[in-house]
């Protein structure tokens, strides 16, 4: 009897321990926790400079490793050579050495190719173009079904990406789907989309994605707040996961 009531009153103490949790801990969280997201939205007056941004193979592309570059020469064909752009972005072209052709348009590496051979060749004229391009993916991570790489193809949104991975995970926050583009080098232009919209009203996505995007899908407040209580009350403090349960006694 006496062993009975030491353990309600200990099962009445974890009731109470919990309650404080809820109140000063959890219920905050649902409200508003998460990670701020700080990312601007897309909007429709910069969507043609973020276009810009993107290496499109359909539009104004520049050269990047993996390509598979054709040079000839009009009038000296013995010069005529293909060539696949090496990871560090260079080719071993003809008469000339090494070229950094990554970052380069065709017409770009053509007028430099002139310029590098005319002390060498009569009147070169040169014609460069892209043969094979190297491997075209978009990468779509967070709470998506399966994070991972997508296939490019001229006009995928980014709703079709996150589809191709597996479609939005229930914890997921369709109304802050972040798209990061990078360019040559270090620079990059990151924006927040608004799926829910496209989702729930059909409205038409904005914008399509260029090689190499990340389309990322954030969690939800709640979502946030759930892990966040799994990672700091549930695991560090072991009776809170087995609430309810009988606790056993000498």
């Amino acid at each position: 009897m006496e062993r009975d009531g030491v353990r309600s009153l200990w099962n009445h103490t974890q009731f109470l321990i919990l309650q404080t949790l809820t109140v000063f801990i959890v219920l905050p969280l649902l409200w508003g926790c998460g990670t701020p997201i700080t990312v601007p939205p897309l909007s429709l007056e910069e969507i043609p400079r973020i276009e810009a941004v993107g290496n499109y193979p359909h539009q104004i592309y520049r050269i990047e490793p993996g390509d598979t570059v054709r040079i000839q020469y009009t009038f000296h064909r013995e010069m005529d050579q293909e060539d696949v752009v090496r990871p560090d972005g260079k080719i071993a072209a003809k008469l000339v050495g090494e070229i950094g052709a990554s970052g380069m348009t065709p017409e770009q590496l053509q007028a430099l190719l002139v310029g590098r051979t005319a002390d060498q060749l009569r009147n070169p004229e040169v014609v460069v173009s892209i043969t094979h391009y190297g491997e075209k993916n978009v990468f779509v991570g967070g709470e998506v079904g399966r994070p991972g790489l997508v296939p490019y193809r001229r006009g995928l949104s980014p709703l079709q990406a996150i589809i191709a991975a597996g479609g939005f995970k229930t914890t997921a926050r369709l109304d802050s789907v972040i798209l990061i583009r990078t360019r040559e080098g270090d620079e990059f232009v990151s924006r927040k989309l608004n799926l829910a919209a496209t989702v729930t009203d059909g409205i038409k996505e904005a914008i399509s994605l260029a090689p190499h995007d990340v389309v990322y899908v954030p969690r939800t407040p709640i979502a946030e707040a759930n892990l966040w209580v799994a990672q700091h009350i549930t695991e560090l403090i072991p009776f809170v996961g087995k609430a309810g349960a009988t606790s056993r006694f000498p």
